[in-house]
């Protein structure tokens, strides 16, 4: 069962990213395998559960892979960096799928997966948390809420990688991870507050 599920899941994935949503049946994606409708609708009862899944599935994949890069690193700097390049990476190596997590899903899609959806980013979410914790302890970054201090470190290689998989970028985003990395650690730094200086005493004249 595991096996069709997942066989199921990668042909969702490439028939979505080839032809949206809407244009995407269930239909489809069983003729494409050779399923029984059994075997089909056994595994998924219907389209929007079948497109959450593929969402689902995806953000999940992307997450881990950022954890991993995360957790491998020496430093809090490092750390950053890694995830820069995961994040870069996974889009690179995942374009179509990438393209599907980038648009915005049908409200019904979203409503089927929610709940799963929540469980995966309540983990990646305390991964970040404890990353910028350390950042801000080692003096790469001010106190920030997670979800500025996200958008500063990911946001322009996040959109970077949301022109690639349109096609309206051509370099590949490995090529431009440095750049990026750069970026994301000087945009950090820029909240931490500059040192008041001393006021020097007056000079008392005689």
């Amino acid at each position: 069962m595991g096996d069709t599920r997942n066989r199921i899941l990668a042909e969702a994935a490439r028939q979505i990213a080839a032809r949206g949503y809407a244009r995407f049946t269930m239909a489809s994606v069983r003729t494409a395998l050779r399923l029984s409708s059994g075997s089909m609708f056994h595994a998924f009862a219907s389209k929007p559960a079948l497109a959450a899944a593929v969402y689902v599935e995806g953000m999940a994949d992307y997450q881990r892979a950022a954890i991993a890069a995360i957790a491998a690193s020496r430093d809090p700097g490092s750390a950053l960096r890694a995830w820069i390049a995961a994040h870069l990476g996974w889009i690179e190596d995942h374009r179509e799928l990438a393209r599907y997590l980038f648009s915005t899903p049908p409200d019904e899609v979203m409503a089927e997966a929610a709940r799963p959806l929540a469980e995966h980013n309540r983990r990646f979410y305390t991964a970040l948390e404890s990353l910028f914790a350390q950042a801000t302890a080692g003096g790469l970054m001010a106190p920030l809420p997670r979800p500025v201090a996200q958008a500063l470190c990911i946001g322009p290689a996040h959109e970077y990688g949301r022109q690639w998989t349109a096609g309206h970028a051509a370099v590949s985003p490995r090529r431009v991870t440095g750049a990026f990395q750069d970026a994301a650690l000087a945009a950090l730094a820029a909240t931490i507050p500059p040192r008041v200086a001393r006021r020097k005493p007056k000079e008392v004249r005689a």
